[in-house]
């Protein structure tokens, strides 16, 4: 019966991958090494504690914060000893555990981010379900390929003779198709940059943008001179202002996020006020992770999304004094 539910379970989850593929769906493998707590309870009896273990697991992520994962596997091959009920048992088996559980990720840098799960464990030796934990880290090495470490510990996997604890350390590889996908996009398209204009009409408006790296709000002294036709045009044009807005990616919590995109703001504005330009001519804030540019899936995504955009508003302005300016 139970050869019949892990079939169909695998069959189901075959037949769901072209569904779900271009969304949240990872496949893995790992290998490791686990040991039994309490397994070797007679003295001089052979035991066997510890064992290779190896198996595959497969996810969804619904966001960045929160998966789903089950797992499929061998945690070795064990000899064990213990006293019950009056008795003597001696056990030779190899043991097998289904896990499901809901996975918690925390991203700590682009490429870095730890995790946790707690969830239920069916081992095959004693027939039941427990209860499994596990914690661990991740590294994407790839657009859609990480690494992880973990360590996972199945608790009380007991029956009326058998009695103890697997825990396993594992290191993993994984394939996940959302990132995939979302990295064979076509790119974005490149946001307008900030140019003076030859003034003919009575409105003009002018944008731009300045993209900053993980975590840092100063503009860096290589993105200055990009800045260069936004100041000369409002040098040589009194009448305009402008609207500063500084964006991040959705890395990290949200209030966190909002400070760091009104920490950029103001740092663009503090360098076009070192240029002369009032700063009653400005309004400055910070959006946070919204109105993403790119997708935050992928880490050139994410970068793109982590800037300043600067508006112009149309302004109106003296046709004798646009005349002087351009003879």
């Amino acid at each position: 019966m139970r050869k019949l539910v892990v079939a169909a379970s695998i069959i189901g989850a075959m037949t769901a991958v072209p569904v779900i593929a271009n969304e949240g769906l990872y496949l893995g493998g790992r290998l490791g090494g686990s040991f039994l707590s309490n397994a070797c309870n007679i003295s001089g009896a052979p035991c066997t504690e510890s064992g290779f273990s190896a198996g595959f697991f497969a996810g969804y992520d619904w966001n960045d914060y929160i998966a789903l994962e089950f797992a499929n596997d061998l945690l070795g091959s064990y000899k064990t000893s213990f006293v019950g009920d009056g008795a003597s048992y001696i056990q030779q088996d190899n043991i097998g555990a289904l896990t499901l559980a809901p996975k918690f990720s925390y991203s700590f840098t682009d490429d870095w981010s730890v995790f946790g799960k707690v969830g239920a464990a069916y081992t095959s030796h004693v027939d039941k379900t427990s209860l499994m934990g596990g914690v661990g880290v991740e590294y994407d090495f790839a657009t859609a390929w990480s690494g992880r470490l973990e360590y996972q510990r199945i608790n009380k996997a007991t029956n009326d003779w058998f009695n103890t604890g697997i825990d396993t350390v594992w290191l993993g590889i994984s394939y996940s198709f959302g990132k995939a996908a979302a990295a064979a996009q076509p790119p974005a398209e490149a946001p307008p940059v900030a140019e003076v204009l030859v003034m003919t009409k009575t409105f003009e408006q002018v944008s731009g943008q300045e993209n900053f790296a993980f975590n840092v709000t100063q503009l860096d002294e290589s993105n200055k001179s990009d800045l260069i036709p936004l100041i000369a045009l409002m040098q040589e044009n009194p009448e305009s202002t402008v609207t500063i807005t500084g964006y991040t990616d959705n890395t990290g919590p949200e209030e966190v996020n909002q400070r760091v995109s009104e920490e950029r703001a103001e740092s663009m504005a503090a360098y076009l006020e070192s240029q002369g330009i009032d700063r009653s001519r400005m309004t400055v804030s910070g959006m946070g992770e919204s109105n993403p540019v790119a997708t935050n899936s992928t880490k050139e995504g994410r970068a793109q999304n982590r800037r300043v955009e600067f508006i112009v508003p149309k302004y109106e302005y003296s046709i004798e004094v646009l005349v002087e300016q351009n003879q």
